[in-house]
Parts: C-alpha cells; structure tokens; sequence
C-alpha cells in the first residue's frame, strides 16, 4: 500500500440537504458514530503521514533510532498503517450511498452530483497536493469515485448482498489486476491506477455497510449484533492477512547469489516473483479490511454500550466531520514546521508535532462547527459541486457538537448524511 493521508478519505457522509429549488437545507440527524470513526481513521492517517511529508532522521539514516522511538513508531504503524486508510475508505463507500439516497429523495440527479463532487475534488484538492506530497490519496480515491459512480445502480438495487459479493470479487481479481497495470504502467501513473481495484473493493464494502438495516436512521443507535460481528470478523481478516503475507515468503523466497546478497534487477532493486507481490497484495486487502472493520465496529460498539466512552468519542465527532480541511492543514502544517529541519528532525518530534496538530484542530473545528454548518475547504467543495454557494450559517443542525442529547444518546448526536 502506499503512503497514508487523505481524507477524502474522508468526504461528507451525504451531500447538503438542500431543496431541489436551492432553499436552505432542512434540519436533519447525523450519526455520530461515523464521524467519531471518520476522525479516529483522519488521526491515524495523518500520524502515519508525519515521517513521510517530511523524512525523519532515522528514516535517512542519519540519526541512530531510540527504543522509546522504535516503540512509538512500531506501535503506532501495527495499530494504524493500511487499517486508518482502510477505515476511511468503508467510510466514503457509507457517505456515497448517504448521499446518493439524499439526493434521490430530493429528487435531483445523484450520477451527476456523485461524478462532479469527484471531479472537483480531484482537480482542485487532489492534484495540487499531490505536487507537493507524493502520498496524496486525494486524486486517487476520485479516480475510484469516479468509476464508483456507474455502479452505484447496481449496487444498490438488488440482494443487499450484492455489494458484498462485488467486493469480494474486486479483492480476487485486484493482485491481477495491480501487476498488469504495474506492468504497463510502471512509475507515477501506474501508482495512481494501480491500487484502484483494491480501493474499489473497500468502496463496494462501505456501500454494503450502508445497505445494512442496522444504519437505518430509524435502527442506528438502538441494539445491534453487528458491530460485535464486525469486531471479530476484523480479527479475522488480520490474521488471514498476516498469515497470507508470510505464505508469500513461504511459497515465492527471495533469490539470492552465492554470497547471500539478494539478486537484483535492472532497476536496482531484489527481485520479487510476481506471485509474491500478488500474494501480498491479497494479505494486504485481508489486513486492512480487517483492521478497518475492527475498528468501525469498535467505536459502533462503544457508542451502543458504553455511555461514557459514547460522550468521549462524540468529543472527535466535530473533527470528523471537517476532514478535507485538517489532512490538507496536516501537509501545510508538517510542511512549513518540519521541511527546514528534514533529516535532522528526530520522529518523535514529527509525532509530537502530529499531536500538538489534532488537539488544536479538535479544539478548531468545535469552535467552528459551533457556528458553521460545514468546515472551510468543505464548504468550498460542496459550494463547487452544487454551482452556488452553500449557506454557512442559518438553521442549527440537530444533534450539533455541545448539545446535552448528542452527547447522551448513544449512536447519535450527527446527521445520517
């Protein structure tokens, strides 16, 4: 997998609630839960993204690293690296059915909506961050959107299993698929398509999750066996990960010449048979399904049961919802603070910086919700993708990050959309 980031990752679980005749959106209920995950997932990536915007001094070589340091960033990529961006991409498939279901009601054109909303994500965030940051998922994920969009029909009428079956065929076939489109398309370009049927895989499970009875906003909330199953079928997909990872060692062993160096190919690199890039690909999608379903399930299941760890993570709910907005700060951020000292920072400071950054953004985007309807580059986004500007201000949403019953009811507190 990649470089962790994004967000888009981490879209609006739906689009404004706004009238077909552009008057102002009706008042309506989020989930709470889901920008509670959005915001854990948001905390994870960024962490992840701290030492690669900017090279630590361990990472060149330049510095001899810690155990304190070799703990922290070995704990936190065994709890994080490939399960927060797979959580993020469970939750824009949720957020693409809550959107296309709102605007259906609406009775706009979903299609139209989902394919604009993608392309101006794509060109005016995703793009110019990728010229800076080379792990941008931004154009990614919208490349993925935007083949997400077509299906969204079928994967929508029909067994509601259908989505479920669709993205077990995406993970079958992405290994394939992925050294195929390396092959063709080795460098740059080939990154950005190469991952697509993977990624399009985890959409396809957020669309089944969406489907679910369970997130009904007339169930959500109330008791469920779901998120405990989530809980261990996440367990489950880690280990197959791990497990399928270790037979690609087992089944496709790295070559080496007479004096135990690893052969290397034209490019400088040891050759890998690709059965074992498949291999690893497949452990890959196993380990990130399960890590991202583990924790979905986690924070469902706390919010279902536990009041007080409820009103905890209700705390994060206003970050999740502003999440453009802290990933795309998070590289000005790193950037501006960090770049100077590339190669001479130690990682725990990056760590500490990545820290100090979501205290303040938490703290920021409660204040800010307090009075906004939607965060800055989100407003600029939906703004875009409906051709006039979105209102900031106006009717309160129910639910909204401060009010006494967001925080008491477990599951609540947000909008379904």
């Amino acid at each position: 997998m990649t470089a962790e980031p994004t967000p888009a990752a981490a879209p609006p679980e739906a689009d404004p609630h706004t009238p077909a005749d552009g008057g102002a959106p009706a008042p309506r209920r989020r989930v709470a839960f889901l920008d509670a995950a959005r915001a854990l997932a948001m905390i994870g990536v960024v962490a992840m993204n701290a030492p690669t915007v900017v090279f630590a001094a361990e990472r060149l070589g330049e510095r001899e690293q810690s155990t304190l340091a070799s703990v922290v960033d070995g704990g936190l990529s065994v709890l994080m690296s490939g399960k927060a961006r797979a959580l993020l991409m469970l939750l824009l498939g949720v957020g693409a059915v809550l959107a296309w279901r709102a605007a259906a009601r609406r009775g706009g054109r979903p299609m139209v909506l989902m394919l604009r909303r993608y392309v101006v994500l794509g060109l005016l965030f995703g793009v110019p961050h990728l010229m800076v940051f080379s792990g941008d998922i931004l154009t990614h994920y919208s490349l993925t959107a935007l083949l997400l969009a077509p299906l969204m029909p079928f994967l929508l009428s029909g067994s509601r299993a259908r989505p479920f079956w669709s993205a077990v065929a995406l993970f079958a076939a992405a290994p394939f698929l992925e050294y195929g489109a390396g092959e063709l398309l080795p460098g740059g370009p080939g990154d950005l398509v190469r991952m697509i049927p993977q990624t399009l895989g985890f959409f396809c499970a957020g669309v089944w999750l969406a489907r679910r009875p369970e997130l009904s906003t007339e169930r959500v909330g109330g008791p469920a066996r779901l998120p405990l199953r989530l809980l261990w079928a996440g367990l489950v997909g880690q280990v197959l990960g791990m497990v399928t990872m270790f037979g690609s060692d087992l089944f496709f062993p790295m070559e080496f010449d007479a004096q135990g160096i690893p052969v290397l190919g034209p490019d400088g690199m040891p050759v890998v048979h690709p059965g074992a890039d498949m291999m690893m690909s497949l452990g890959g999608s196993f380990s990130g399904l399960g890590g991202g379903l583990f924790f979905l399930g986690l924070v469902w299941w706390l919010f279902t049961r536990d009041r007080t760890a409820a009103r905890a993570l209700g705390a994060l709910a206003p970050l999740g919802r502003m999440t453009l907005t802290v990933y795309l700060g998070s590289t000005a951020v790193f950037l501006l603070t960090m770049k100077p000292f590339e190669g001479v920072i130690p990682i725990l400071a990056q760590y500490g910086i990545a820290a100090a950054y979501f205290l303040v953004m938490a703290l920021f985007a409660r204040w800010w919700l307090g009075s906004f309807r939607l965060g800055p580059l989100e407003w600029v986004w939906r703004s875009l993708t409906y051709l006039r500007p979105m209102p900031m201000r106006g009717v309160r949403d129910e639910g909204e990050p401060g009010r006494s019953e967001s925080a008491g009811r477990p599951g609540h507190g947000g909008h379904t959309g």
